[in-house]
């Protein structure tokens, strides 16, 4: 075994350690199992599946025609290995590849062969990109004079995404590994990178083992394609103009319930048409497309979409990457991979998802079937990583109710769960499938497993959303099949960062997919500003200066958002009318569409679902609904809901008597009965309007000043609902001009805003009182003189009676980013001088602030110029959870 390295690099940079024990044999022509296990066995060999050795459930030998995986009883050496070489002409014997195993790989998954007859190979200059281009660069033979016999093999070359596929048709004499390691010493040699071609020792599909028929496809009734009531094939069965390319062991062509676009490509020999290479495709297929409604078998979930077969030969990472590309050059929308290995070349595979996804292709990869950490490919980003979910809608795990002993991989790239159990499908016929029954009892299978069944019901979907919206990308597909999963199961879902298409688990990713809900959904949103494309959450800054909620003075459908002067002046003493602008960002129809709005009497710089949306009390006023309920708004169109300011509902909203003007906040909701997504999302956490769509709020106050006058742009910071101790405003000047002077009062009585009642907050930190010097007890009944206006008198407190100090909060430890705390007569400020100052300060839980920006118009101002301030709070880990804006108008 000398001629082999001990120790290999992988692409990966992981080491591959030489099993001693393992070989792989490729011949130059297919022949019987049975004569390569009888030269076998004179070596004291055997095959990896030989019935002799005990063998896992759900793993499956990767051999081909022409390729044979064998083991030792004992380790091999240089002179056995001779022995077999100068046998091999009995079996056609071509080459001998050695076994290699990747560390931390445990099992025979950690198993492989980088092919020694193989380079894939990158040039400089570009010469890589044109197959026909440069050969290979001279200067690579040995000392002993060995030179390689390099023959480009096109018909690959031309999927590899500027990488080149060369034979070495002289592997005895300089074999891949040779030929890498003089390449690395030969800077100039003109290569910019050497792969090695992996083929797996198991076939890394992800079928798990079968057990008792289940002769139902409850799976298309619980994912809600079809079955009872209304269902997703209400809306589409999926259309002929949309192919789903099953990438797999290719598919029985003649099977009657099975239609396809074209001949595919069997990936061993690059010729068509996609015929089987195992049983595996054929099952693949039948769940994405089995034929819908022709009165035989089973129906696949798209049942009048087509395939595109394409067949594996060896399992290569080349054969994954020529497949790939293979697809998207041949018109597949959607791509099935109910496959994964996690010692694949990502150099060879990557760049093909990469051009997959650039032409709209949608991708579905099977997370794998070992209870562990999902496997490659389905750790790409962009692909839509599939796990399995039981019969009861939990996690697919050994401890299921099924008895399979076998669990879906998890972890933080799962996108979605699908059925993956008891799976009726298509079979090869006959006998030679999975199901060995007589006659059609062998067309089907009725309990195909694990994630190889359940990638297939999604890409099965996106074949259906795609028929149904074929304007919509790959990216809007995937957010639709997200968006809409159910949230089942025993593992709570969360809010989690960078998952932007609802709650979230490592288990079950969104939940498990629901056909119905992907085809049904519609997106009713309020924009948070102008470009707001409905993404959540939202991050193109501020979301409450110009979101789609106008006030306006009289009901003249005047709806200018963008503009302050059009959109938010109340007048006192008058009705004056709230719009909300509602659109329809989804493909469907949107049902029962309503609108809510809630007005404050302060301008607030936190707001927190439910309470501020839907209380109604003194801090939280129900405007008069005019128009507020819609039967249907098409897709991609808007609405406006109006509601009425009533003129006694000003007096209570104005805070006239601090003569500052009109201080309220609006906020504003929307829902629909097919708004799945905002169904099932969890209302909490920060910022919540620019989490949820269907949430706004409007916080910008325009305010009538004289030049030379000064102007406070009074606010309150907190909420109480919020329970943090800690908070941060971020004051934003830097709109206003240089010399303008702007300071924070941090010390303010809260006068602006007289229906909110400061003294006597009770925050969540705060203990009643106990008697101590913050406030007086009456141990005895007391009598006491006094006088009440013009009314002089005994007053009698009863025993226990209590005299209770209002207690003041105020915001303590200030810290200033950017400037400081200064105190004039006894009141603390900040100076407000760089555009951008943050000042951070201690709070109580549960209690809201009265603070102040203070400044003065210039006396140079001239009528109609406009001066904007605005302010940001955040909280304790540095998010925006909502603000305020001013602006001045000189008139």
């Amino acid at each position: 075994m000398s001629k082999f390295p001990q120790i290999l690099s992988h692409a990966s940079g992981a080491p591959l350690a030489l099993d001693p024990g393992r070989l792989l044999l490729a011949l130059k022509a297919p022949r019987d199992r049975a004569d390569v296990e009888k030269f076998l066995h004179g070596f004291d060999m055997f095959l990896e599946d030989e019935a002799e050795r005990a063998n896992i459930p759900g793993e499956r030998v990767n051999h081909t025609k022409t390729r044979y995986w064998a083991q030792a009883r004992r380790p091999l050496n240089d002179e056995r290995l001779q022995a077999i070489t100068q046998a091999g002409a009995a079996v056609g014997l071509e080459w001998i590849g050695p076994v290699y195993r990747m560390a931390g790989q445990e099992g025979r998954r950690g198993l492989m062969t980088p092919l020694p007859d193989v380079g894939v190979i990158k040039l400089r200059d570009g010469r890589g990109q044109d197959p026909a281009g440069a050969p290979l660069p001279n200067g690579l033979a040995s000392a002993e004079g060995k030179e390689p016999i390099l023959n480009e093999v096109p018909e690959k070359s031309r999927y590899l995404n500027g990488y080149r596929y060369f034979r070495i048709a002289n592997p005895q004499d300089v074999n891949a590994y040779e030929l890498r390691e003089r390449v690395r010493q030969s800077p100039n040699a003109g290569l910019v990178d050497f792969q090695f071609e992996t083929m797996p020792l198991l076939t890394p599909t992800s079928i798990a083992p079968n057990d008792t028929l289940f002769a139902q496809q409850w799976d298309m009734t619980r994912i809600e394609a079809g079955g009872p009531g209304t269902t997703g094939w209400d809306i589409t069965t999926g259309v002929s103009t949309v192919v789903v390319c099953v990438l797999d062991e290719g598919c029985d062509l003649t099977h009657p319930d099975l239609r396809f676009s074209a001949p595919g490509i069997n990936l061993g020999t690059m010729l068509p048409d996609g015929a089987p290479t195992g049983n595996h495709g054929t099952a693949c297929a039948g769940i994405v497309a089995a034929t819908y409604d022709n009165g035989t078998g089973v129906t696949g979930v798209a049942g009048n979409a087509r395939i595109l077969p394409v067949a594996f030969d060896a399992w290569t990472d080349v054969e994954v990457a020529a497949g790939i590309n293979f697809a998207t050059a041949n018109g597949a929308s959607v791509i099935s991979m109910s496959f994964g290995w996690n010692a694949w070349s990502a150099a060879i595979i990557d760049p093909a998802i990469q051009n997959a996804f650039n032409n709209d292709v949608v991708m579905c990869v099977a997370t794998h079937n070992y209870n562990g950490p999902i496997t490659y490919p389905a750790t790409n980003p962009l692909v839509i990583a599939v796990g399995a979910s039981d019969e009861i809608d939990n996690r697919k795990t050994p401890l299921s109710p099924d008895g399979e002993n076998w669990g879906s991989n998890f972890g933080p790239q799962i996108s979605v769960v699908s059925p993956g159990v008891h799976i009726p499908t298509t079979d090869i016929q006959g006998t030679g499938g999975y199901n060995t029954g007589a006659g059609t009892a062998g067309d089907y299978d009725l309990v195909f497993n694990g994630t190889s069944s359940a990638t297939p019901h999604v890409a099965g979907l996106a074949a259906l959303i795609r028929s149904a919206y074929p304007a919509l990308t790959n990216v809007q597909v995937r957010a639709h099949i997200e968006r809409t999963a159910q949230k089942v199961g025993a593992v709570a879902y969360a809010d989690t960062l960078g998952r932007p298409n609802g709650s979230w688990n490592q288990e079950m990713g969104y939940g498990r997919i629901n056909v119905f809900r992907a085809l049904d959904e519609a997106d009713v949103m309020i924009k948070d500003a102008p470009s707001d494309t409905g993404d959540e959450p939202f991050t193109g800054g501020n979301f409450w200066d110009f979101s789609d909620v106008v006030v306006r003075i009289m009901d003249d459908n005047v709806f200018q958002p963008s503009d302050p002067l059009q959109s938010k002046n109340v007048e006192r003493g008058q009705a004056n009318y709230i719009y909300v602008r509602v659109t329809n960002n989804g493909a469907r129809e949107a049902r029962n569409v309503t609108v809510g709005a809630r007005i404050t009497p302060f301008v607030g710089t936190q707001f927190v679902y439910p309470q501020d949306w839907t209380l109604t009390d003194a801090m939280h006023v129900a405007p008069t609904g005019i128009t507020t309920s819609f039967g249907t708004v098409a897709p991609g169109t808007s609405v406006i809901a109006k509601f009425r300011i009533e003129a006694p509902q000003t007096e209570t909203l104005y805070g006239w008597q601090a003569g500052n003007g009109w201080h309220g906040c609006l906020v504003a909701v929307v829902n629909a009965d097919n708004d799945y997504a905002f169904a099932t999302a969890p209302l909490t956490g920060d910022p919540i309007s620019a989490l949820r769509n269907n949430l706004a709020q409007r916080n910008l106050s325009v305010i009538d000043v004289l030049a030379g006058a000064p102007a406070a742009f009074h606010f309150i910071a907190g909420n109480r609902f919020n329970l943090e101790s800690r908070m941060t405003l971020q004051i934003d000047r830097s709109r206003l001009p240089a010399g303008m002077p702007v300071t924070l009062s941090l010390d303010e009585p809260g006068s602006a805003f007289p229906a909110v009642d400061f003294l006597n907050q009770a925050g969540a930190g705060d203990q009643p009182d106990d008697g101590g010097c913050d406030g007086l007890v009456f141990l005895e009944e007391t009598r006491v003189k006094t006088r009440f206006g013009c009314c002089a008198g005994i007053l009698t407190l009863g025993k226990g009676s209590k005299f209770e100090c209002n207690k003041a909060h105020k915001p303590g430890n200030v810290t200033v980013q950017g400037g400081d705390v200064v105190v004039r007569n006894g009141q603390r400020y900040v100076d407000i001088t760089s555009p951008l100052v943050r000042v951070t300060m201690d709070k109580a839980p549960g209690i809201v602030y009265p603070l102040a920006l203070r400044t003065t118009i210039p006396a140079s101002a001239e009528g109609g110029q406009q001066f904007m301030l605005g302010v940001a709070q955040l909280n304790s880990q540095g998010m925006a959870v909502g603000g305020a804006g001013m602006v001045y108008v000189v008139r």
